[in-house]
């Protein structure tokens, strides 16, 4: 395996928020995400992402590993429902041992600017010391719709910034992955990138990889500041 393929393991979101998963399916993912690479056990993903339910089952299939426990939640996948309900689903997703959360921002709020900013700060309360992925869901905003959330995340103290919830069209593009990596240079601060939606090819991954490293720096792409979030990818990097 290059370096590279161990590399994207090792920033990788294994992650699966289907409406049909089970416990055997959380045991399977916890199970193949502490050992991806048959035989090396120094290798492990980044992250498992689930659904909220799932936390405390996760929890103890990942005890004593290094793999960390991420959740979609505060709305996920649509931030429809009333701020006080999605902070409540936020802060049970860390109660339950979630070491981050996955939070869609409100982009029905691009147009006032001092709510959205409200319901981040909120956010990055309820999260309190949790990581804090932000999910910009790049694929149902304007370029300048982009550049405005992704600055008022970063603004509100968000951990990392994510192109998408992977439960719409078109998912991440690399127009879009850049204008989201761009922002977090221009920010000064070392706010890590996710790219999810749609993403399932190594040619893809790698991209992005390059992408990252173009953008931000050639030791960006680390599971501190880089995460790939896909439930297939790693069939192919191991292929």
């Amino acid at each position: 395996m290059d370096v590279d393929r161990e590399l994207l393991i090792r920033c990788l979101d294994l992650t699966s928020l289907d409406d049909d998963d089970d416990v055997a399916t959380i045991d399977r993912l916890c199970a193949r995400a502490v050992e991806p690479v048959p035989g090396r056990v120094e290798v492990r993903v980044a992250a498992v992402c689930i659904w909220p339910r799932f936390v405390p089952r996760a929890r103890e299939r990942l005890a004593g590993t290094q793999v960390r426990l991420a959740c979609a939640t505060g709305g996920f996948p649509v931030p429809d429902e009333p701020l006080a309900l999605r902070l409540d689903q936020i802060r049970a997703a860390v109660d339950s041992g979630a070491q981050e959360v996955d939070v869609v921002l409100n982009r029905w709020l691009l147009d006032e600017p001092d709510g959205l900013r409200a319901e981040l700060r909120a956010t990055r309360a309820a999260a309190g010391t949790t990581t804090w992925k932000a999910i910009v869901e790049t694929g149902a905003l304007t370029t300048e719709g982009i550049r405005l959330t992704c600055d008022a995340a970063i603004e509100a103290g968000a951990d990392f910034l994510k192109t998408s919830t992977g439960k719409g069209p078109p998912g991440a593009t690399p127009t879009a992955a850049a204008l989201v990596a761009e922002r977090i240079a221009a920010s000064g601060r070392a706010v890590g990138l996710k790219i999810s939606g749609g993403l399932r090819g190594v040619g893809q991954a790698e991209s992005y990889l390059e992408l990252a490293r173009s953008v931000l720096g050639s030791a960006w792409p680390n599971p501190s500041t880089f995460r790939i979030g896909a439930s297939t990818l790693l069939d192919a990097l191991l292929a």
